[in-house]
């Protein structure tokens, strides 16, 4: 079980209207922040453990909008996606972890069969 992995991201509202995207570099490519599954605790609390203690966000200032299901090397992987407001997160992301434009998200989800496409 130590293969199977949880995906998430933040859309982050900018305050001139516009969003990035939560996204990490791996493996010299681009990808959606990702850990892997412990069945000690939720997937929830798992994507949450990493962006809390990787990627130094504020969790307390985040809020669930998605929950999908995605297709990753034919492995089911969980895609959580959260929001939140620019002035709500430090400007400083730890070094492998940057906020993308849409289009950079678009093209890493295009890689994953995503089941029912989320409304973001």
């Amino acid at each position: 079980m130590s293969d199977k992995k949880v995906a998430g991201t933040v859309i982050l509202h900018l305050e001139d209207g516009s969003k990035r995207f939560l996204v990490r570099t791996f493996d010299d490519s681009v990808a959606l922040a990702f850990t892997n599954f412990s069945e000690k605790q939720t997937g929830l609390a798992n994507i949450l453990q990493l962006l809390k203690e990787d990627v130094d966000l504020d969790i307390e200032n985040i809020r669930l909008v998605e929950l999908t299901n995605g297709q990753i090397h034919e492995a089911n992987v969980p895609l959580f996606v959260f929001e939140s407001q620019e002035n709500q997160q430090w400007a400083e992301l730890p070094e492998q972890y940057y906020w993308a434009e849409a289009q950079t998200f678009r093209e890493i989800i295009q890689d994953m069969e995503i089941e029912g496409m989320p409304f973001f």
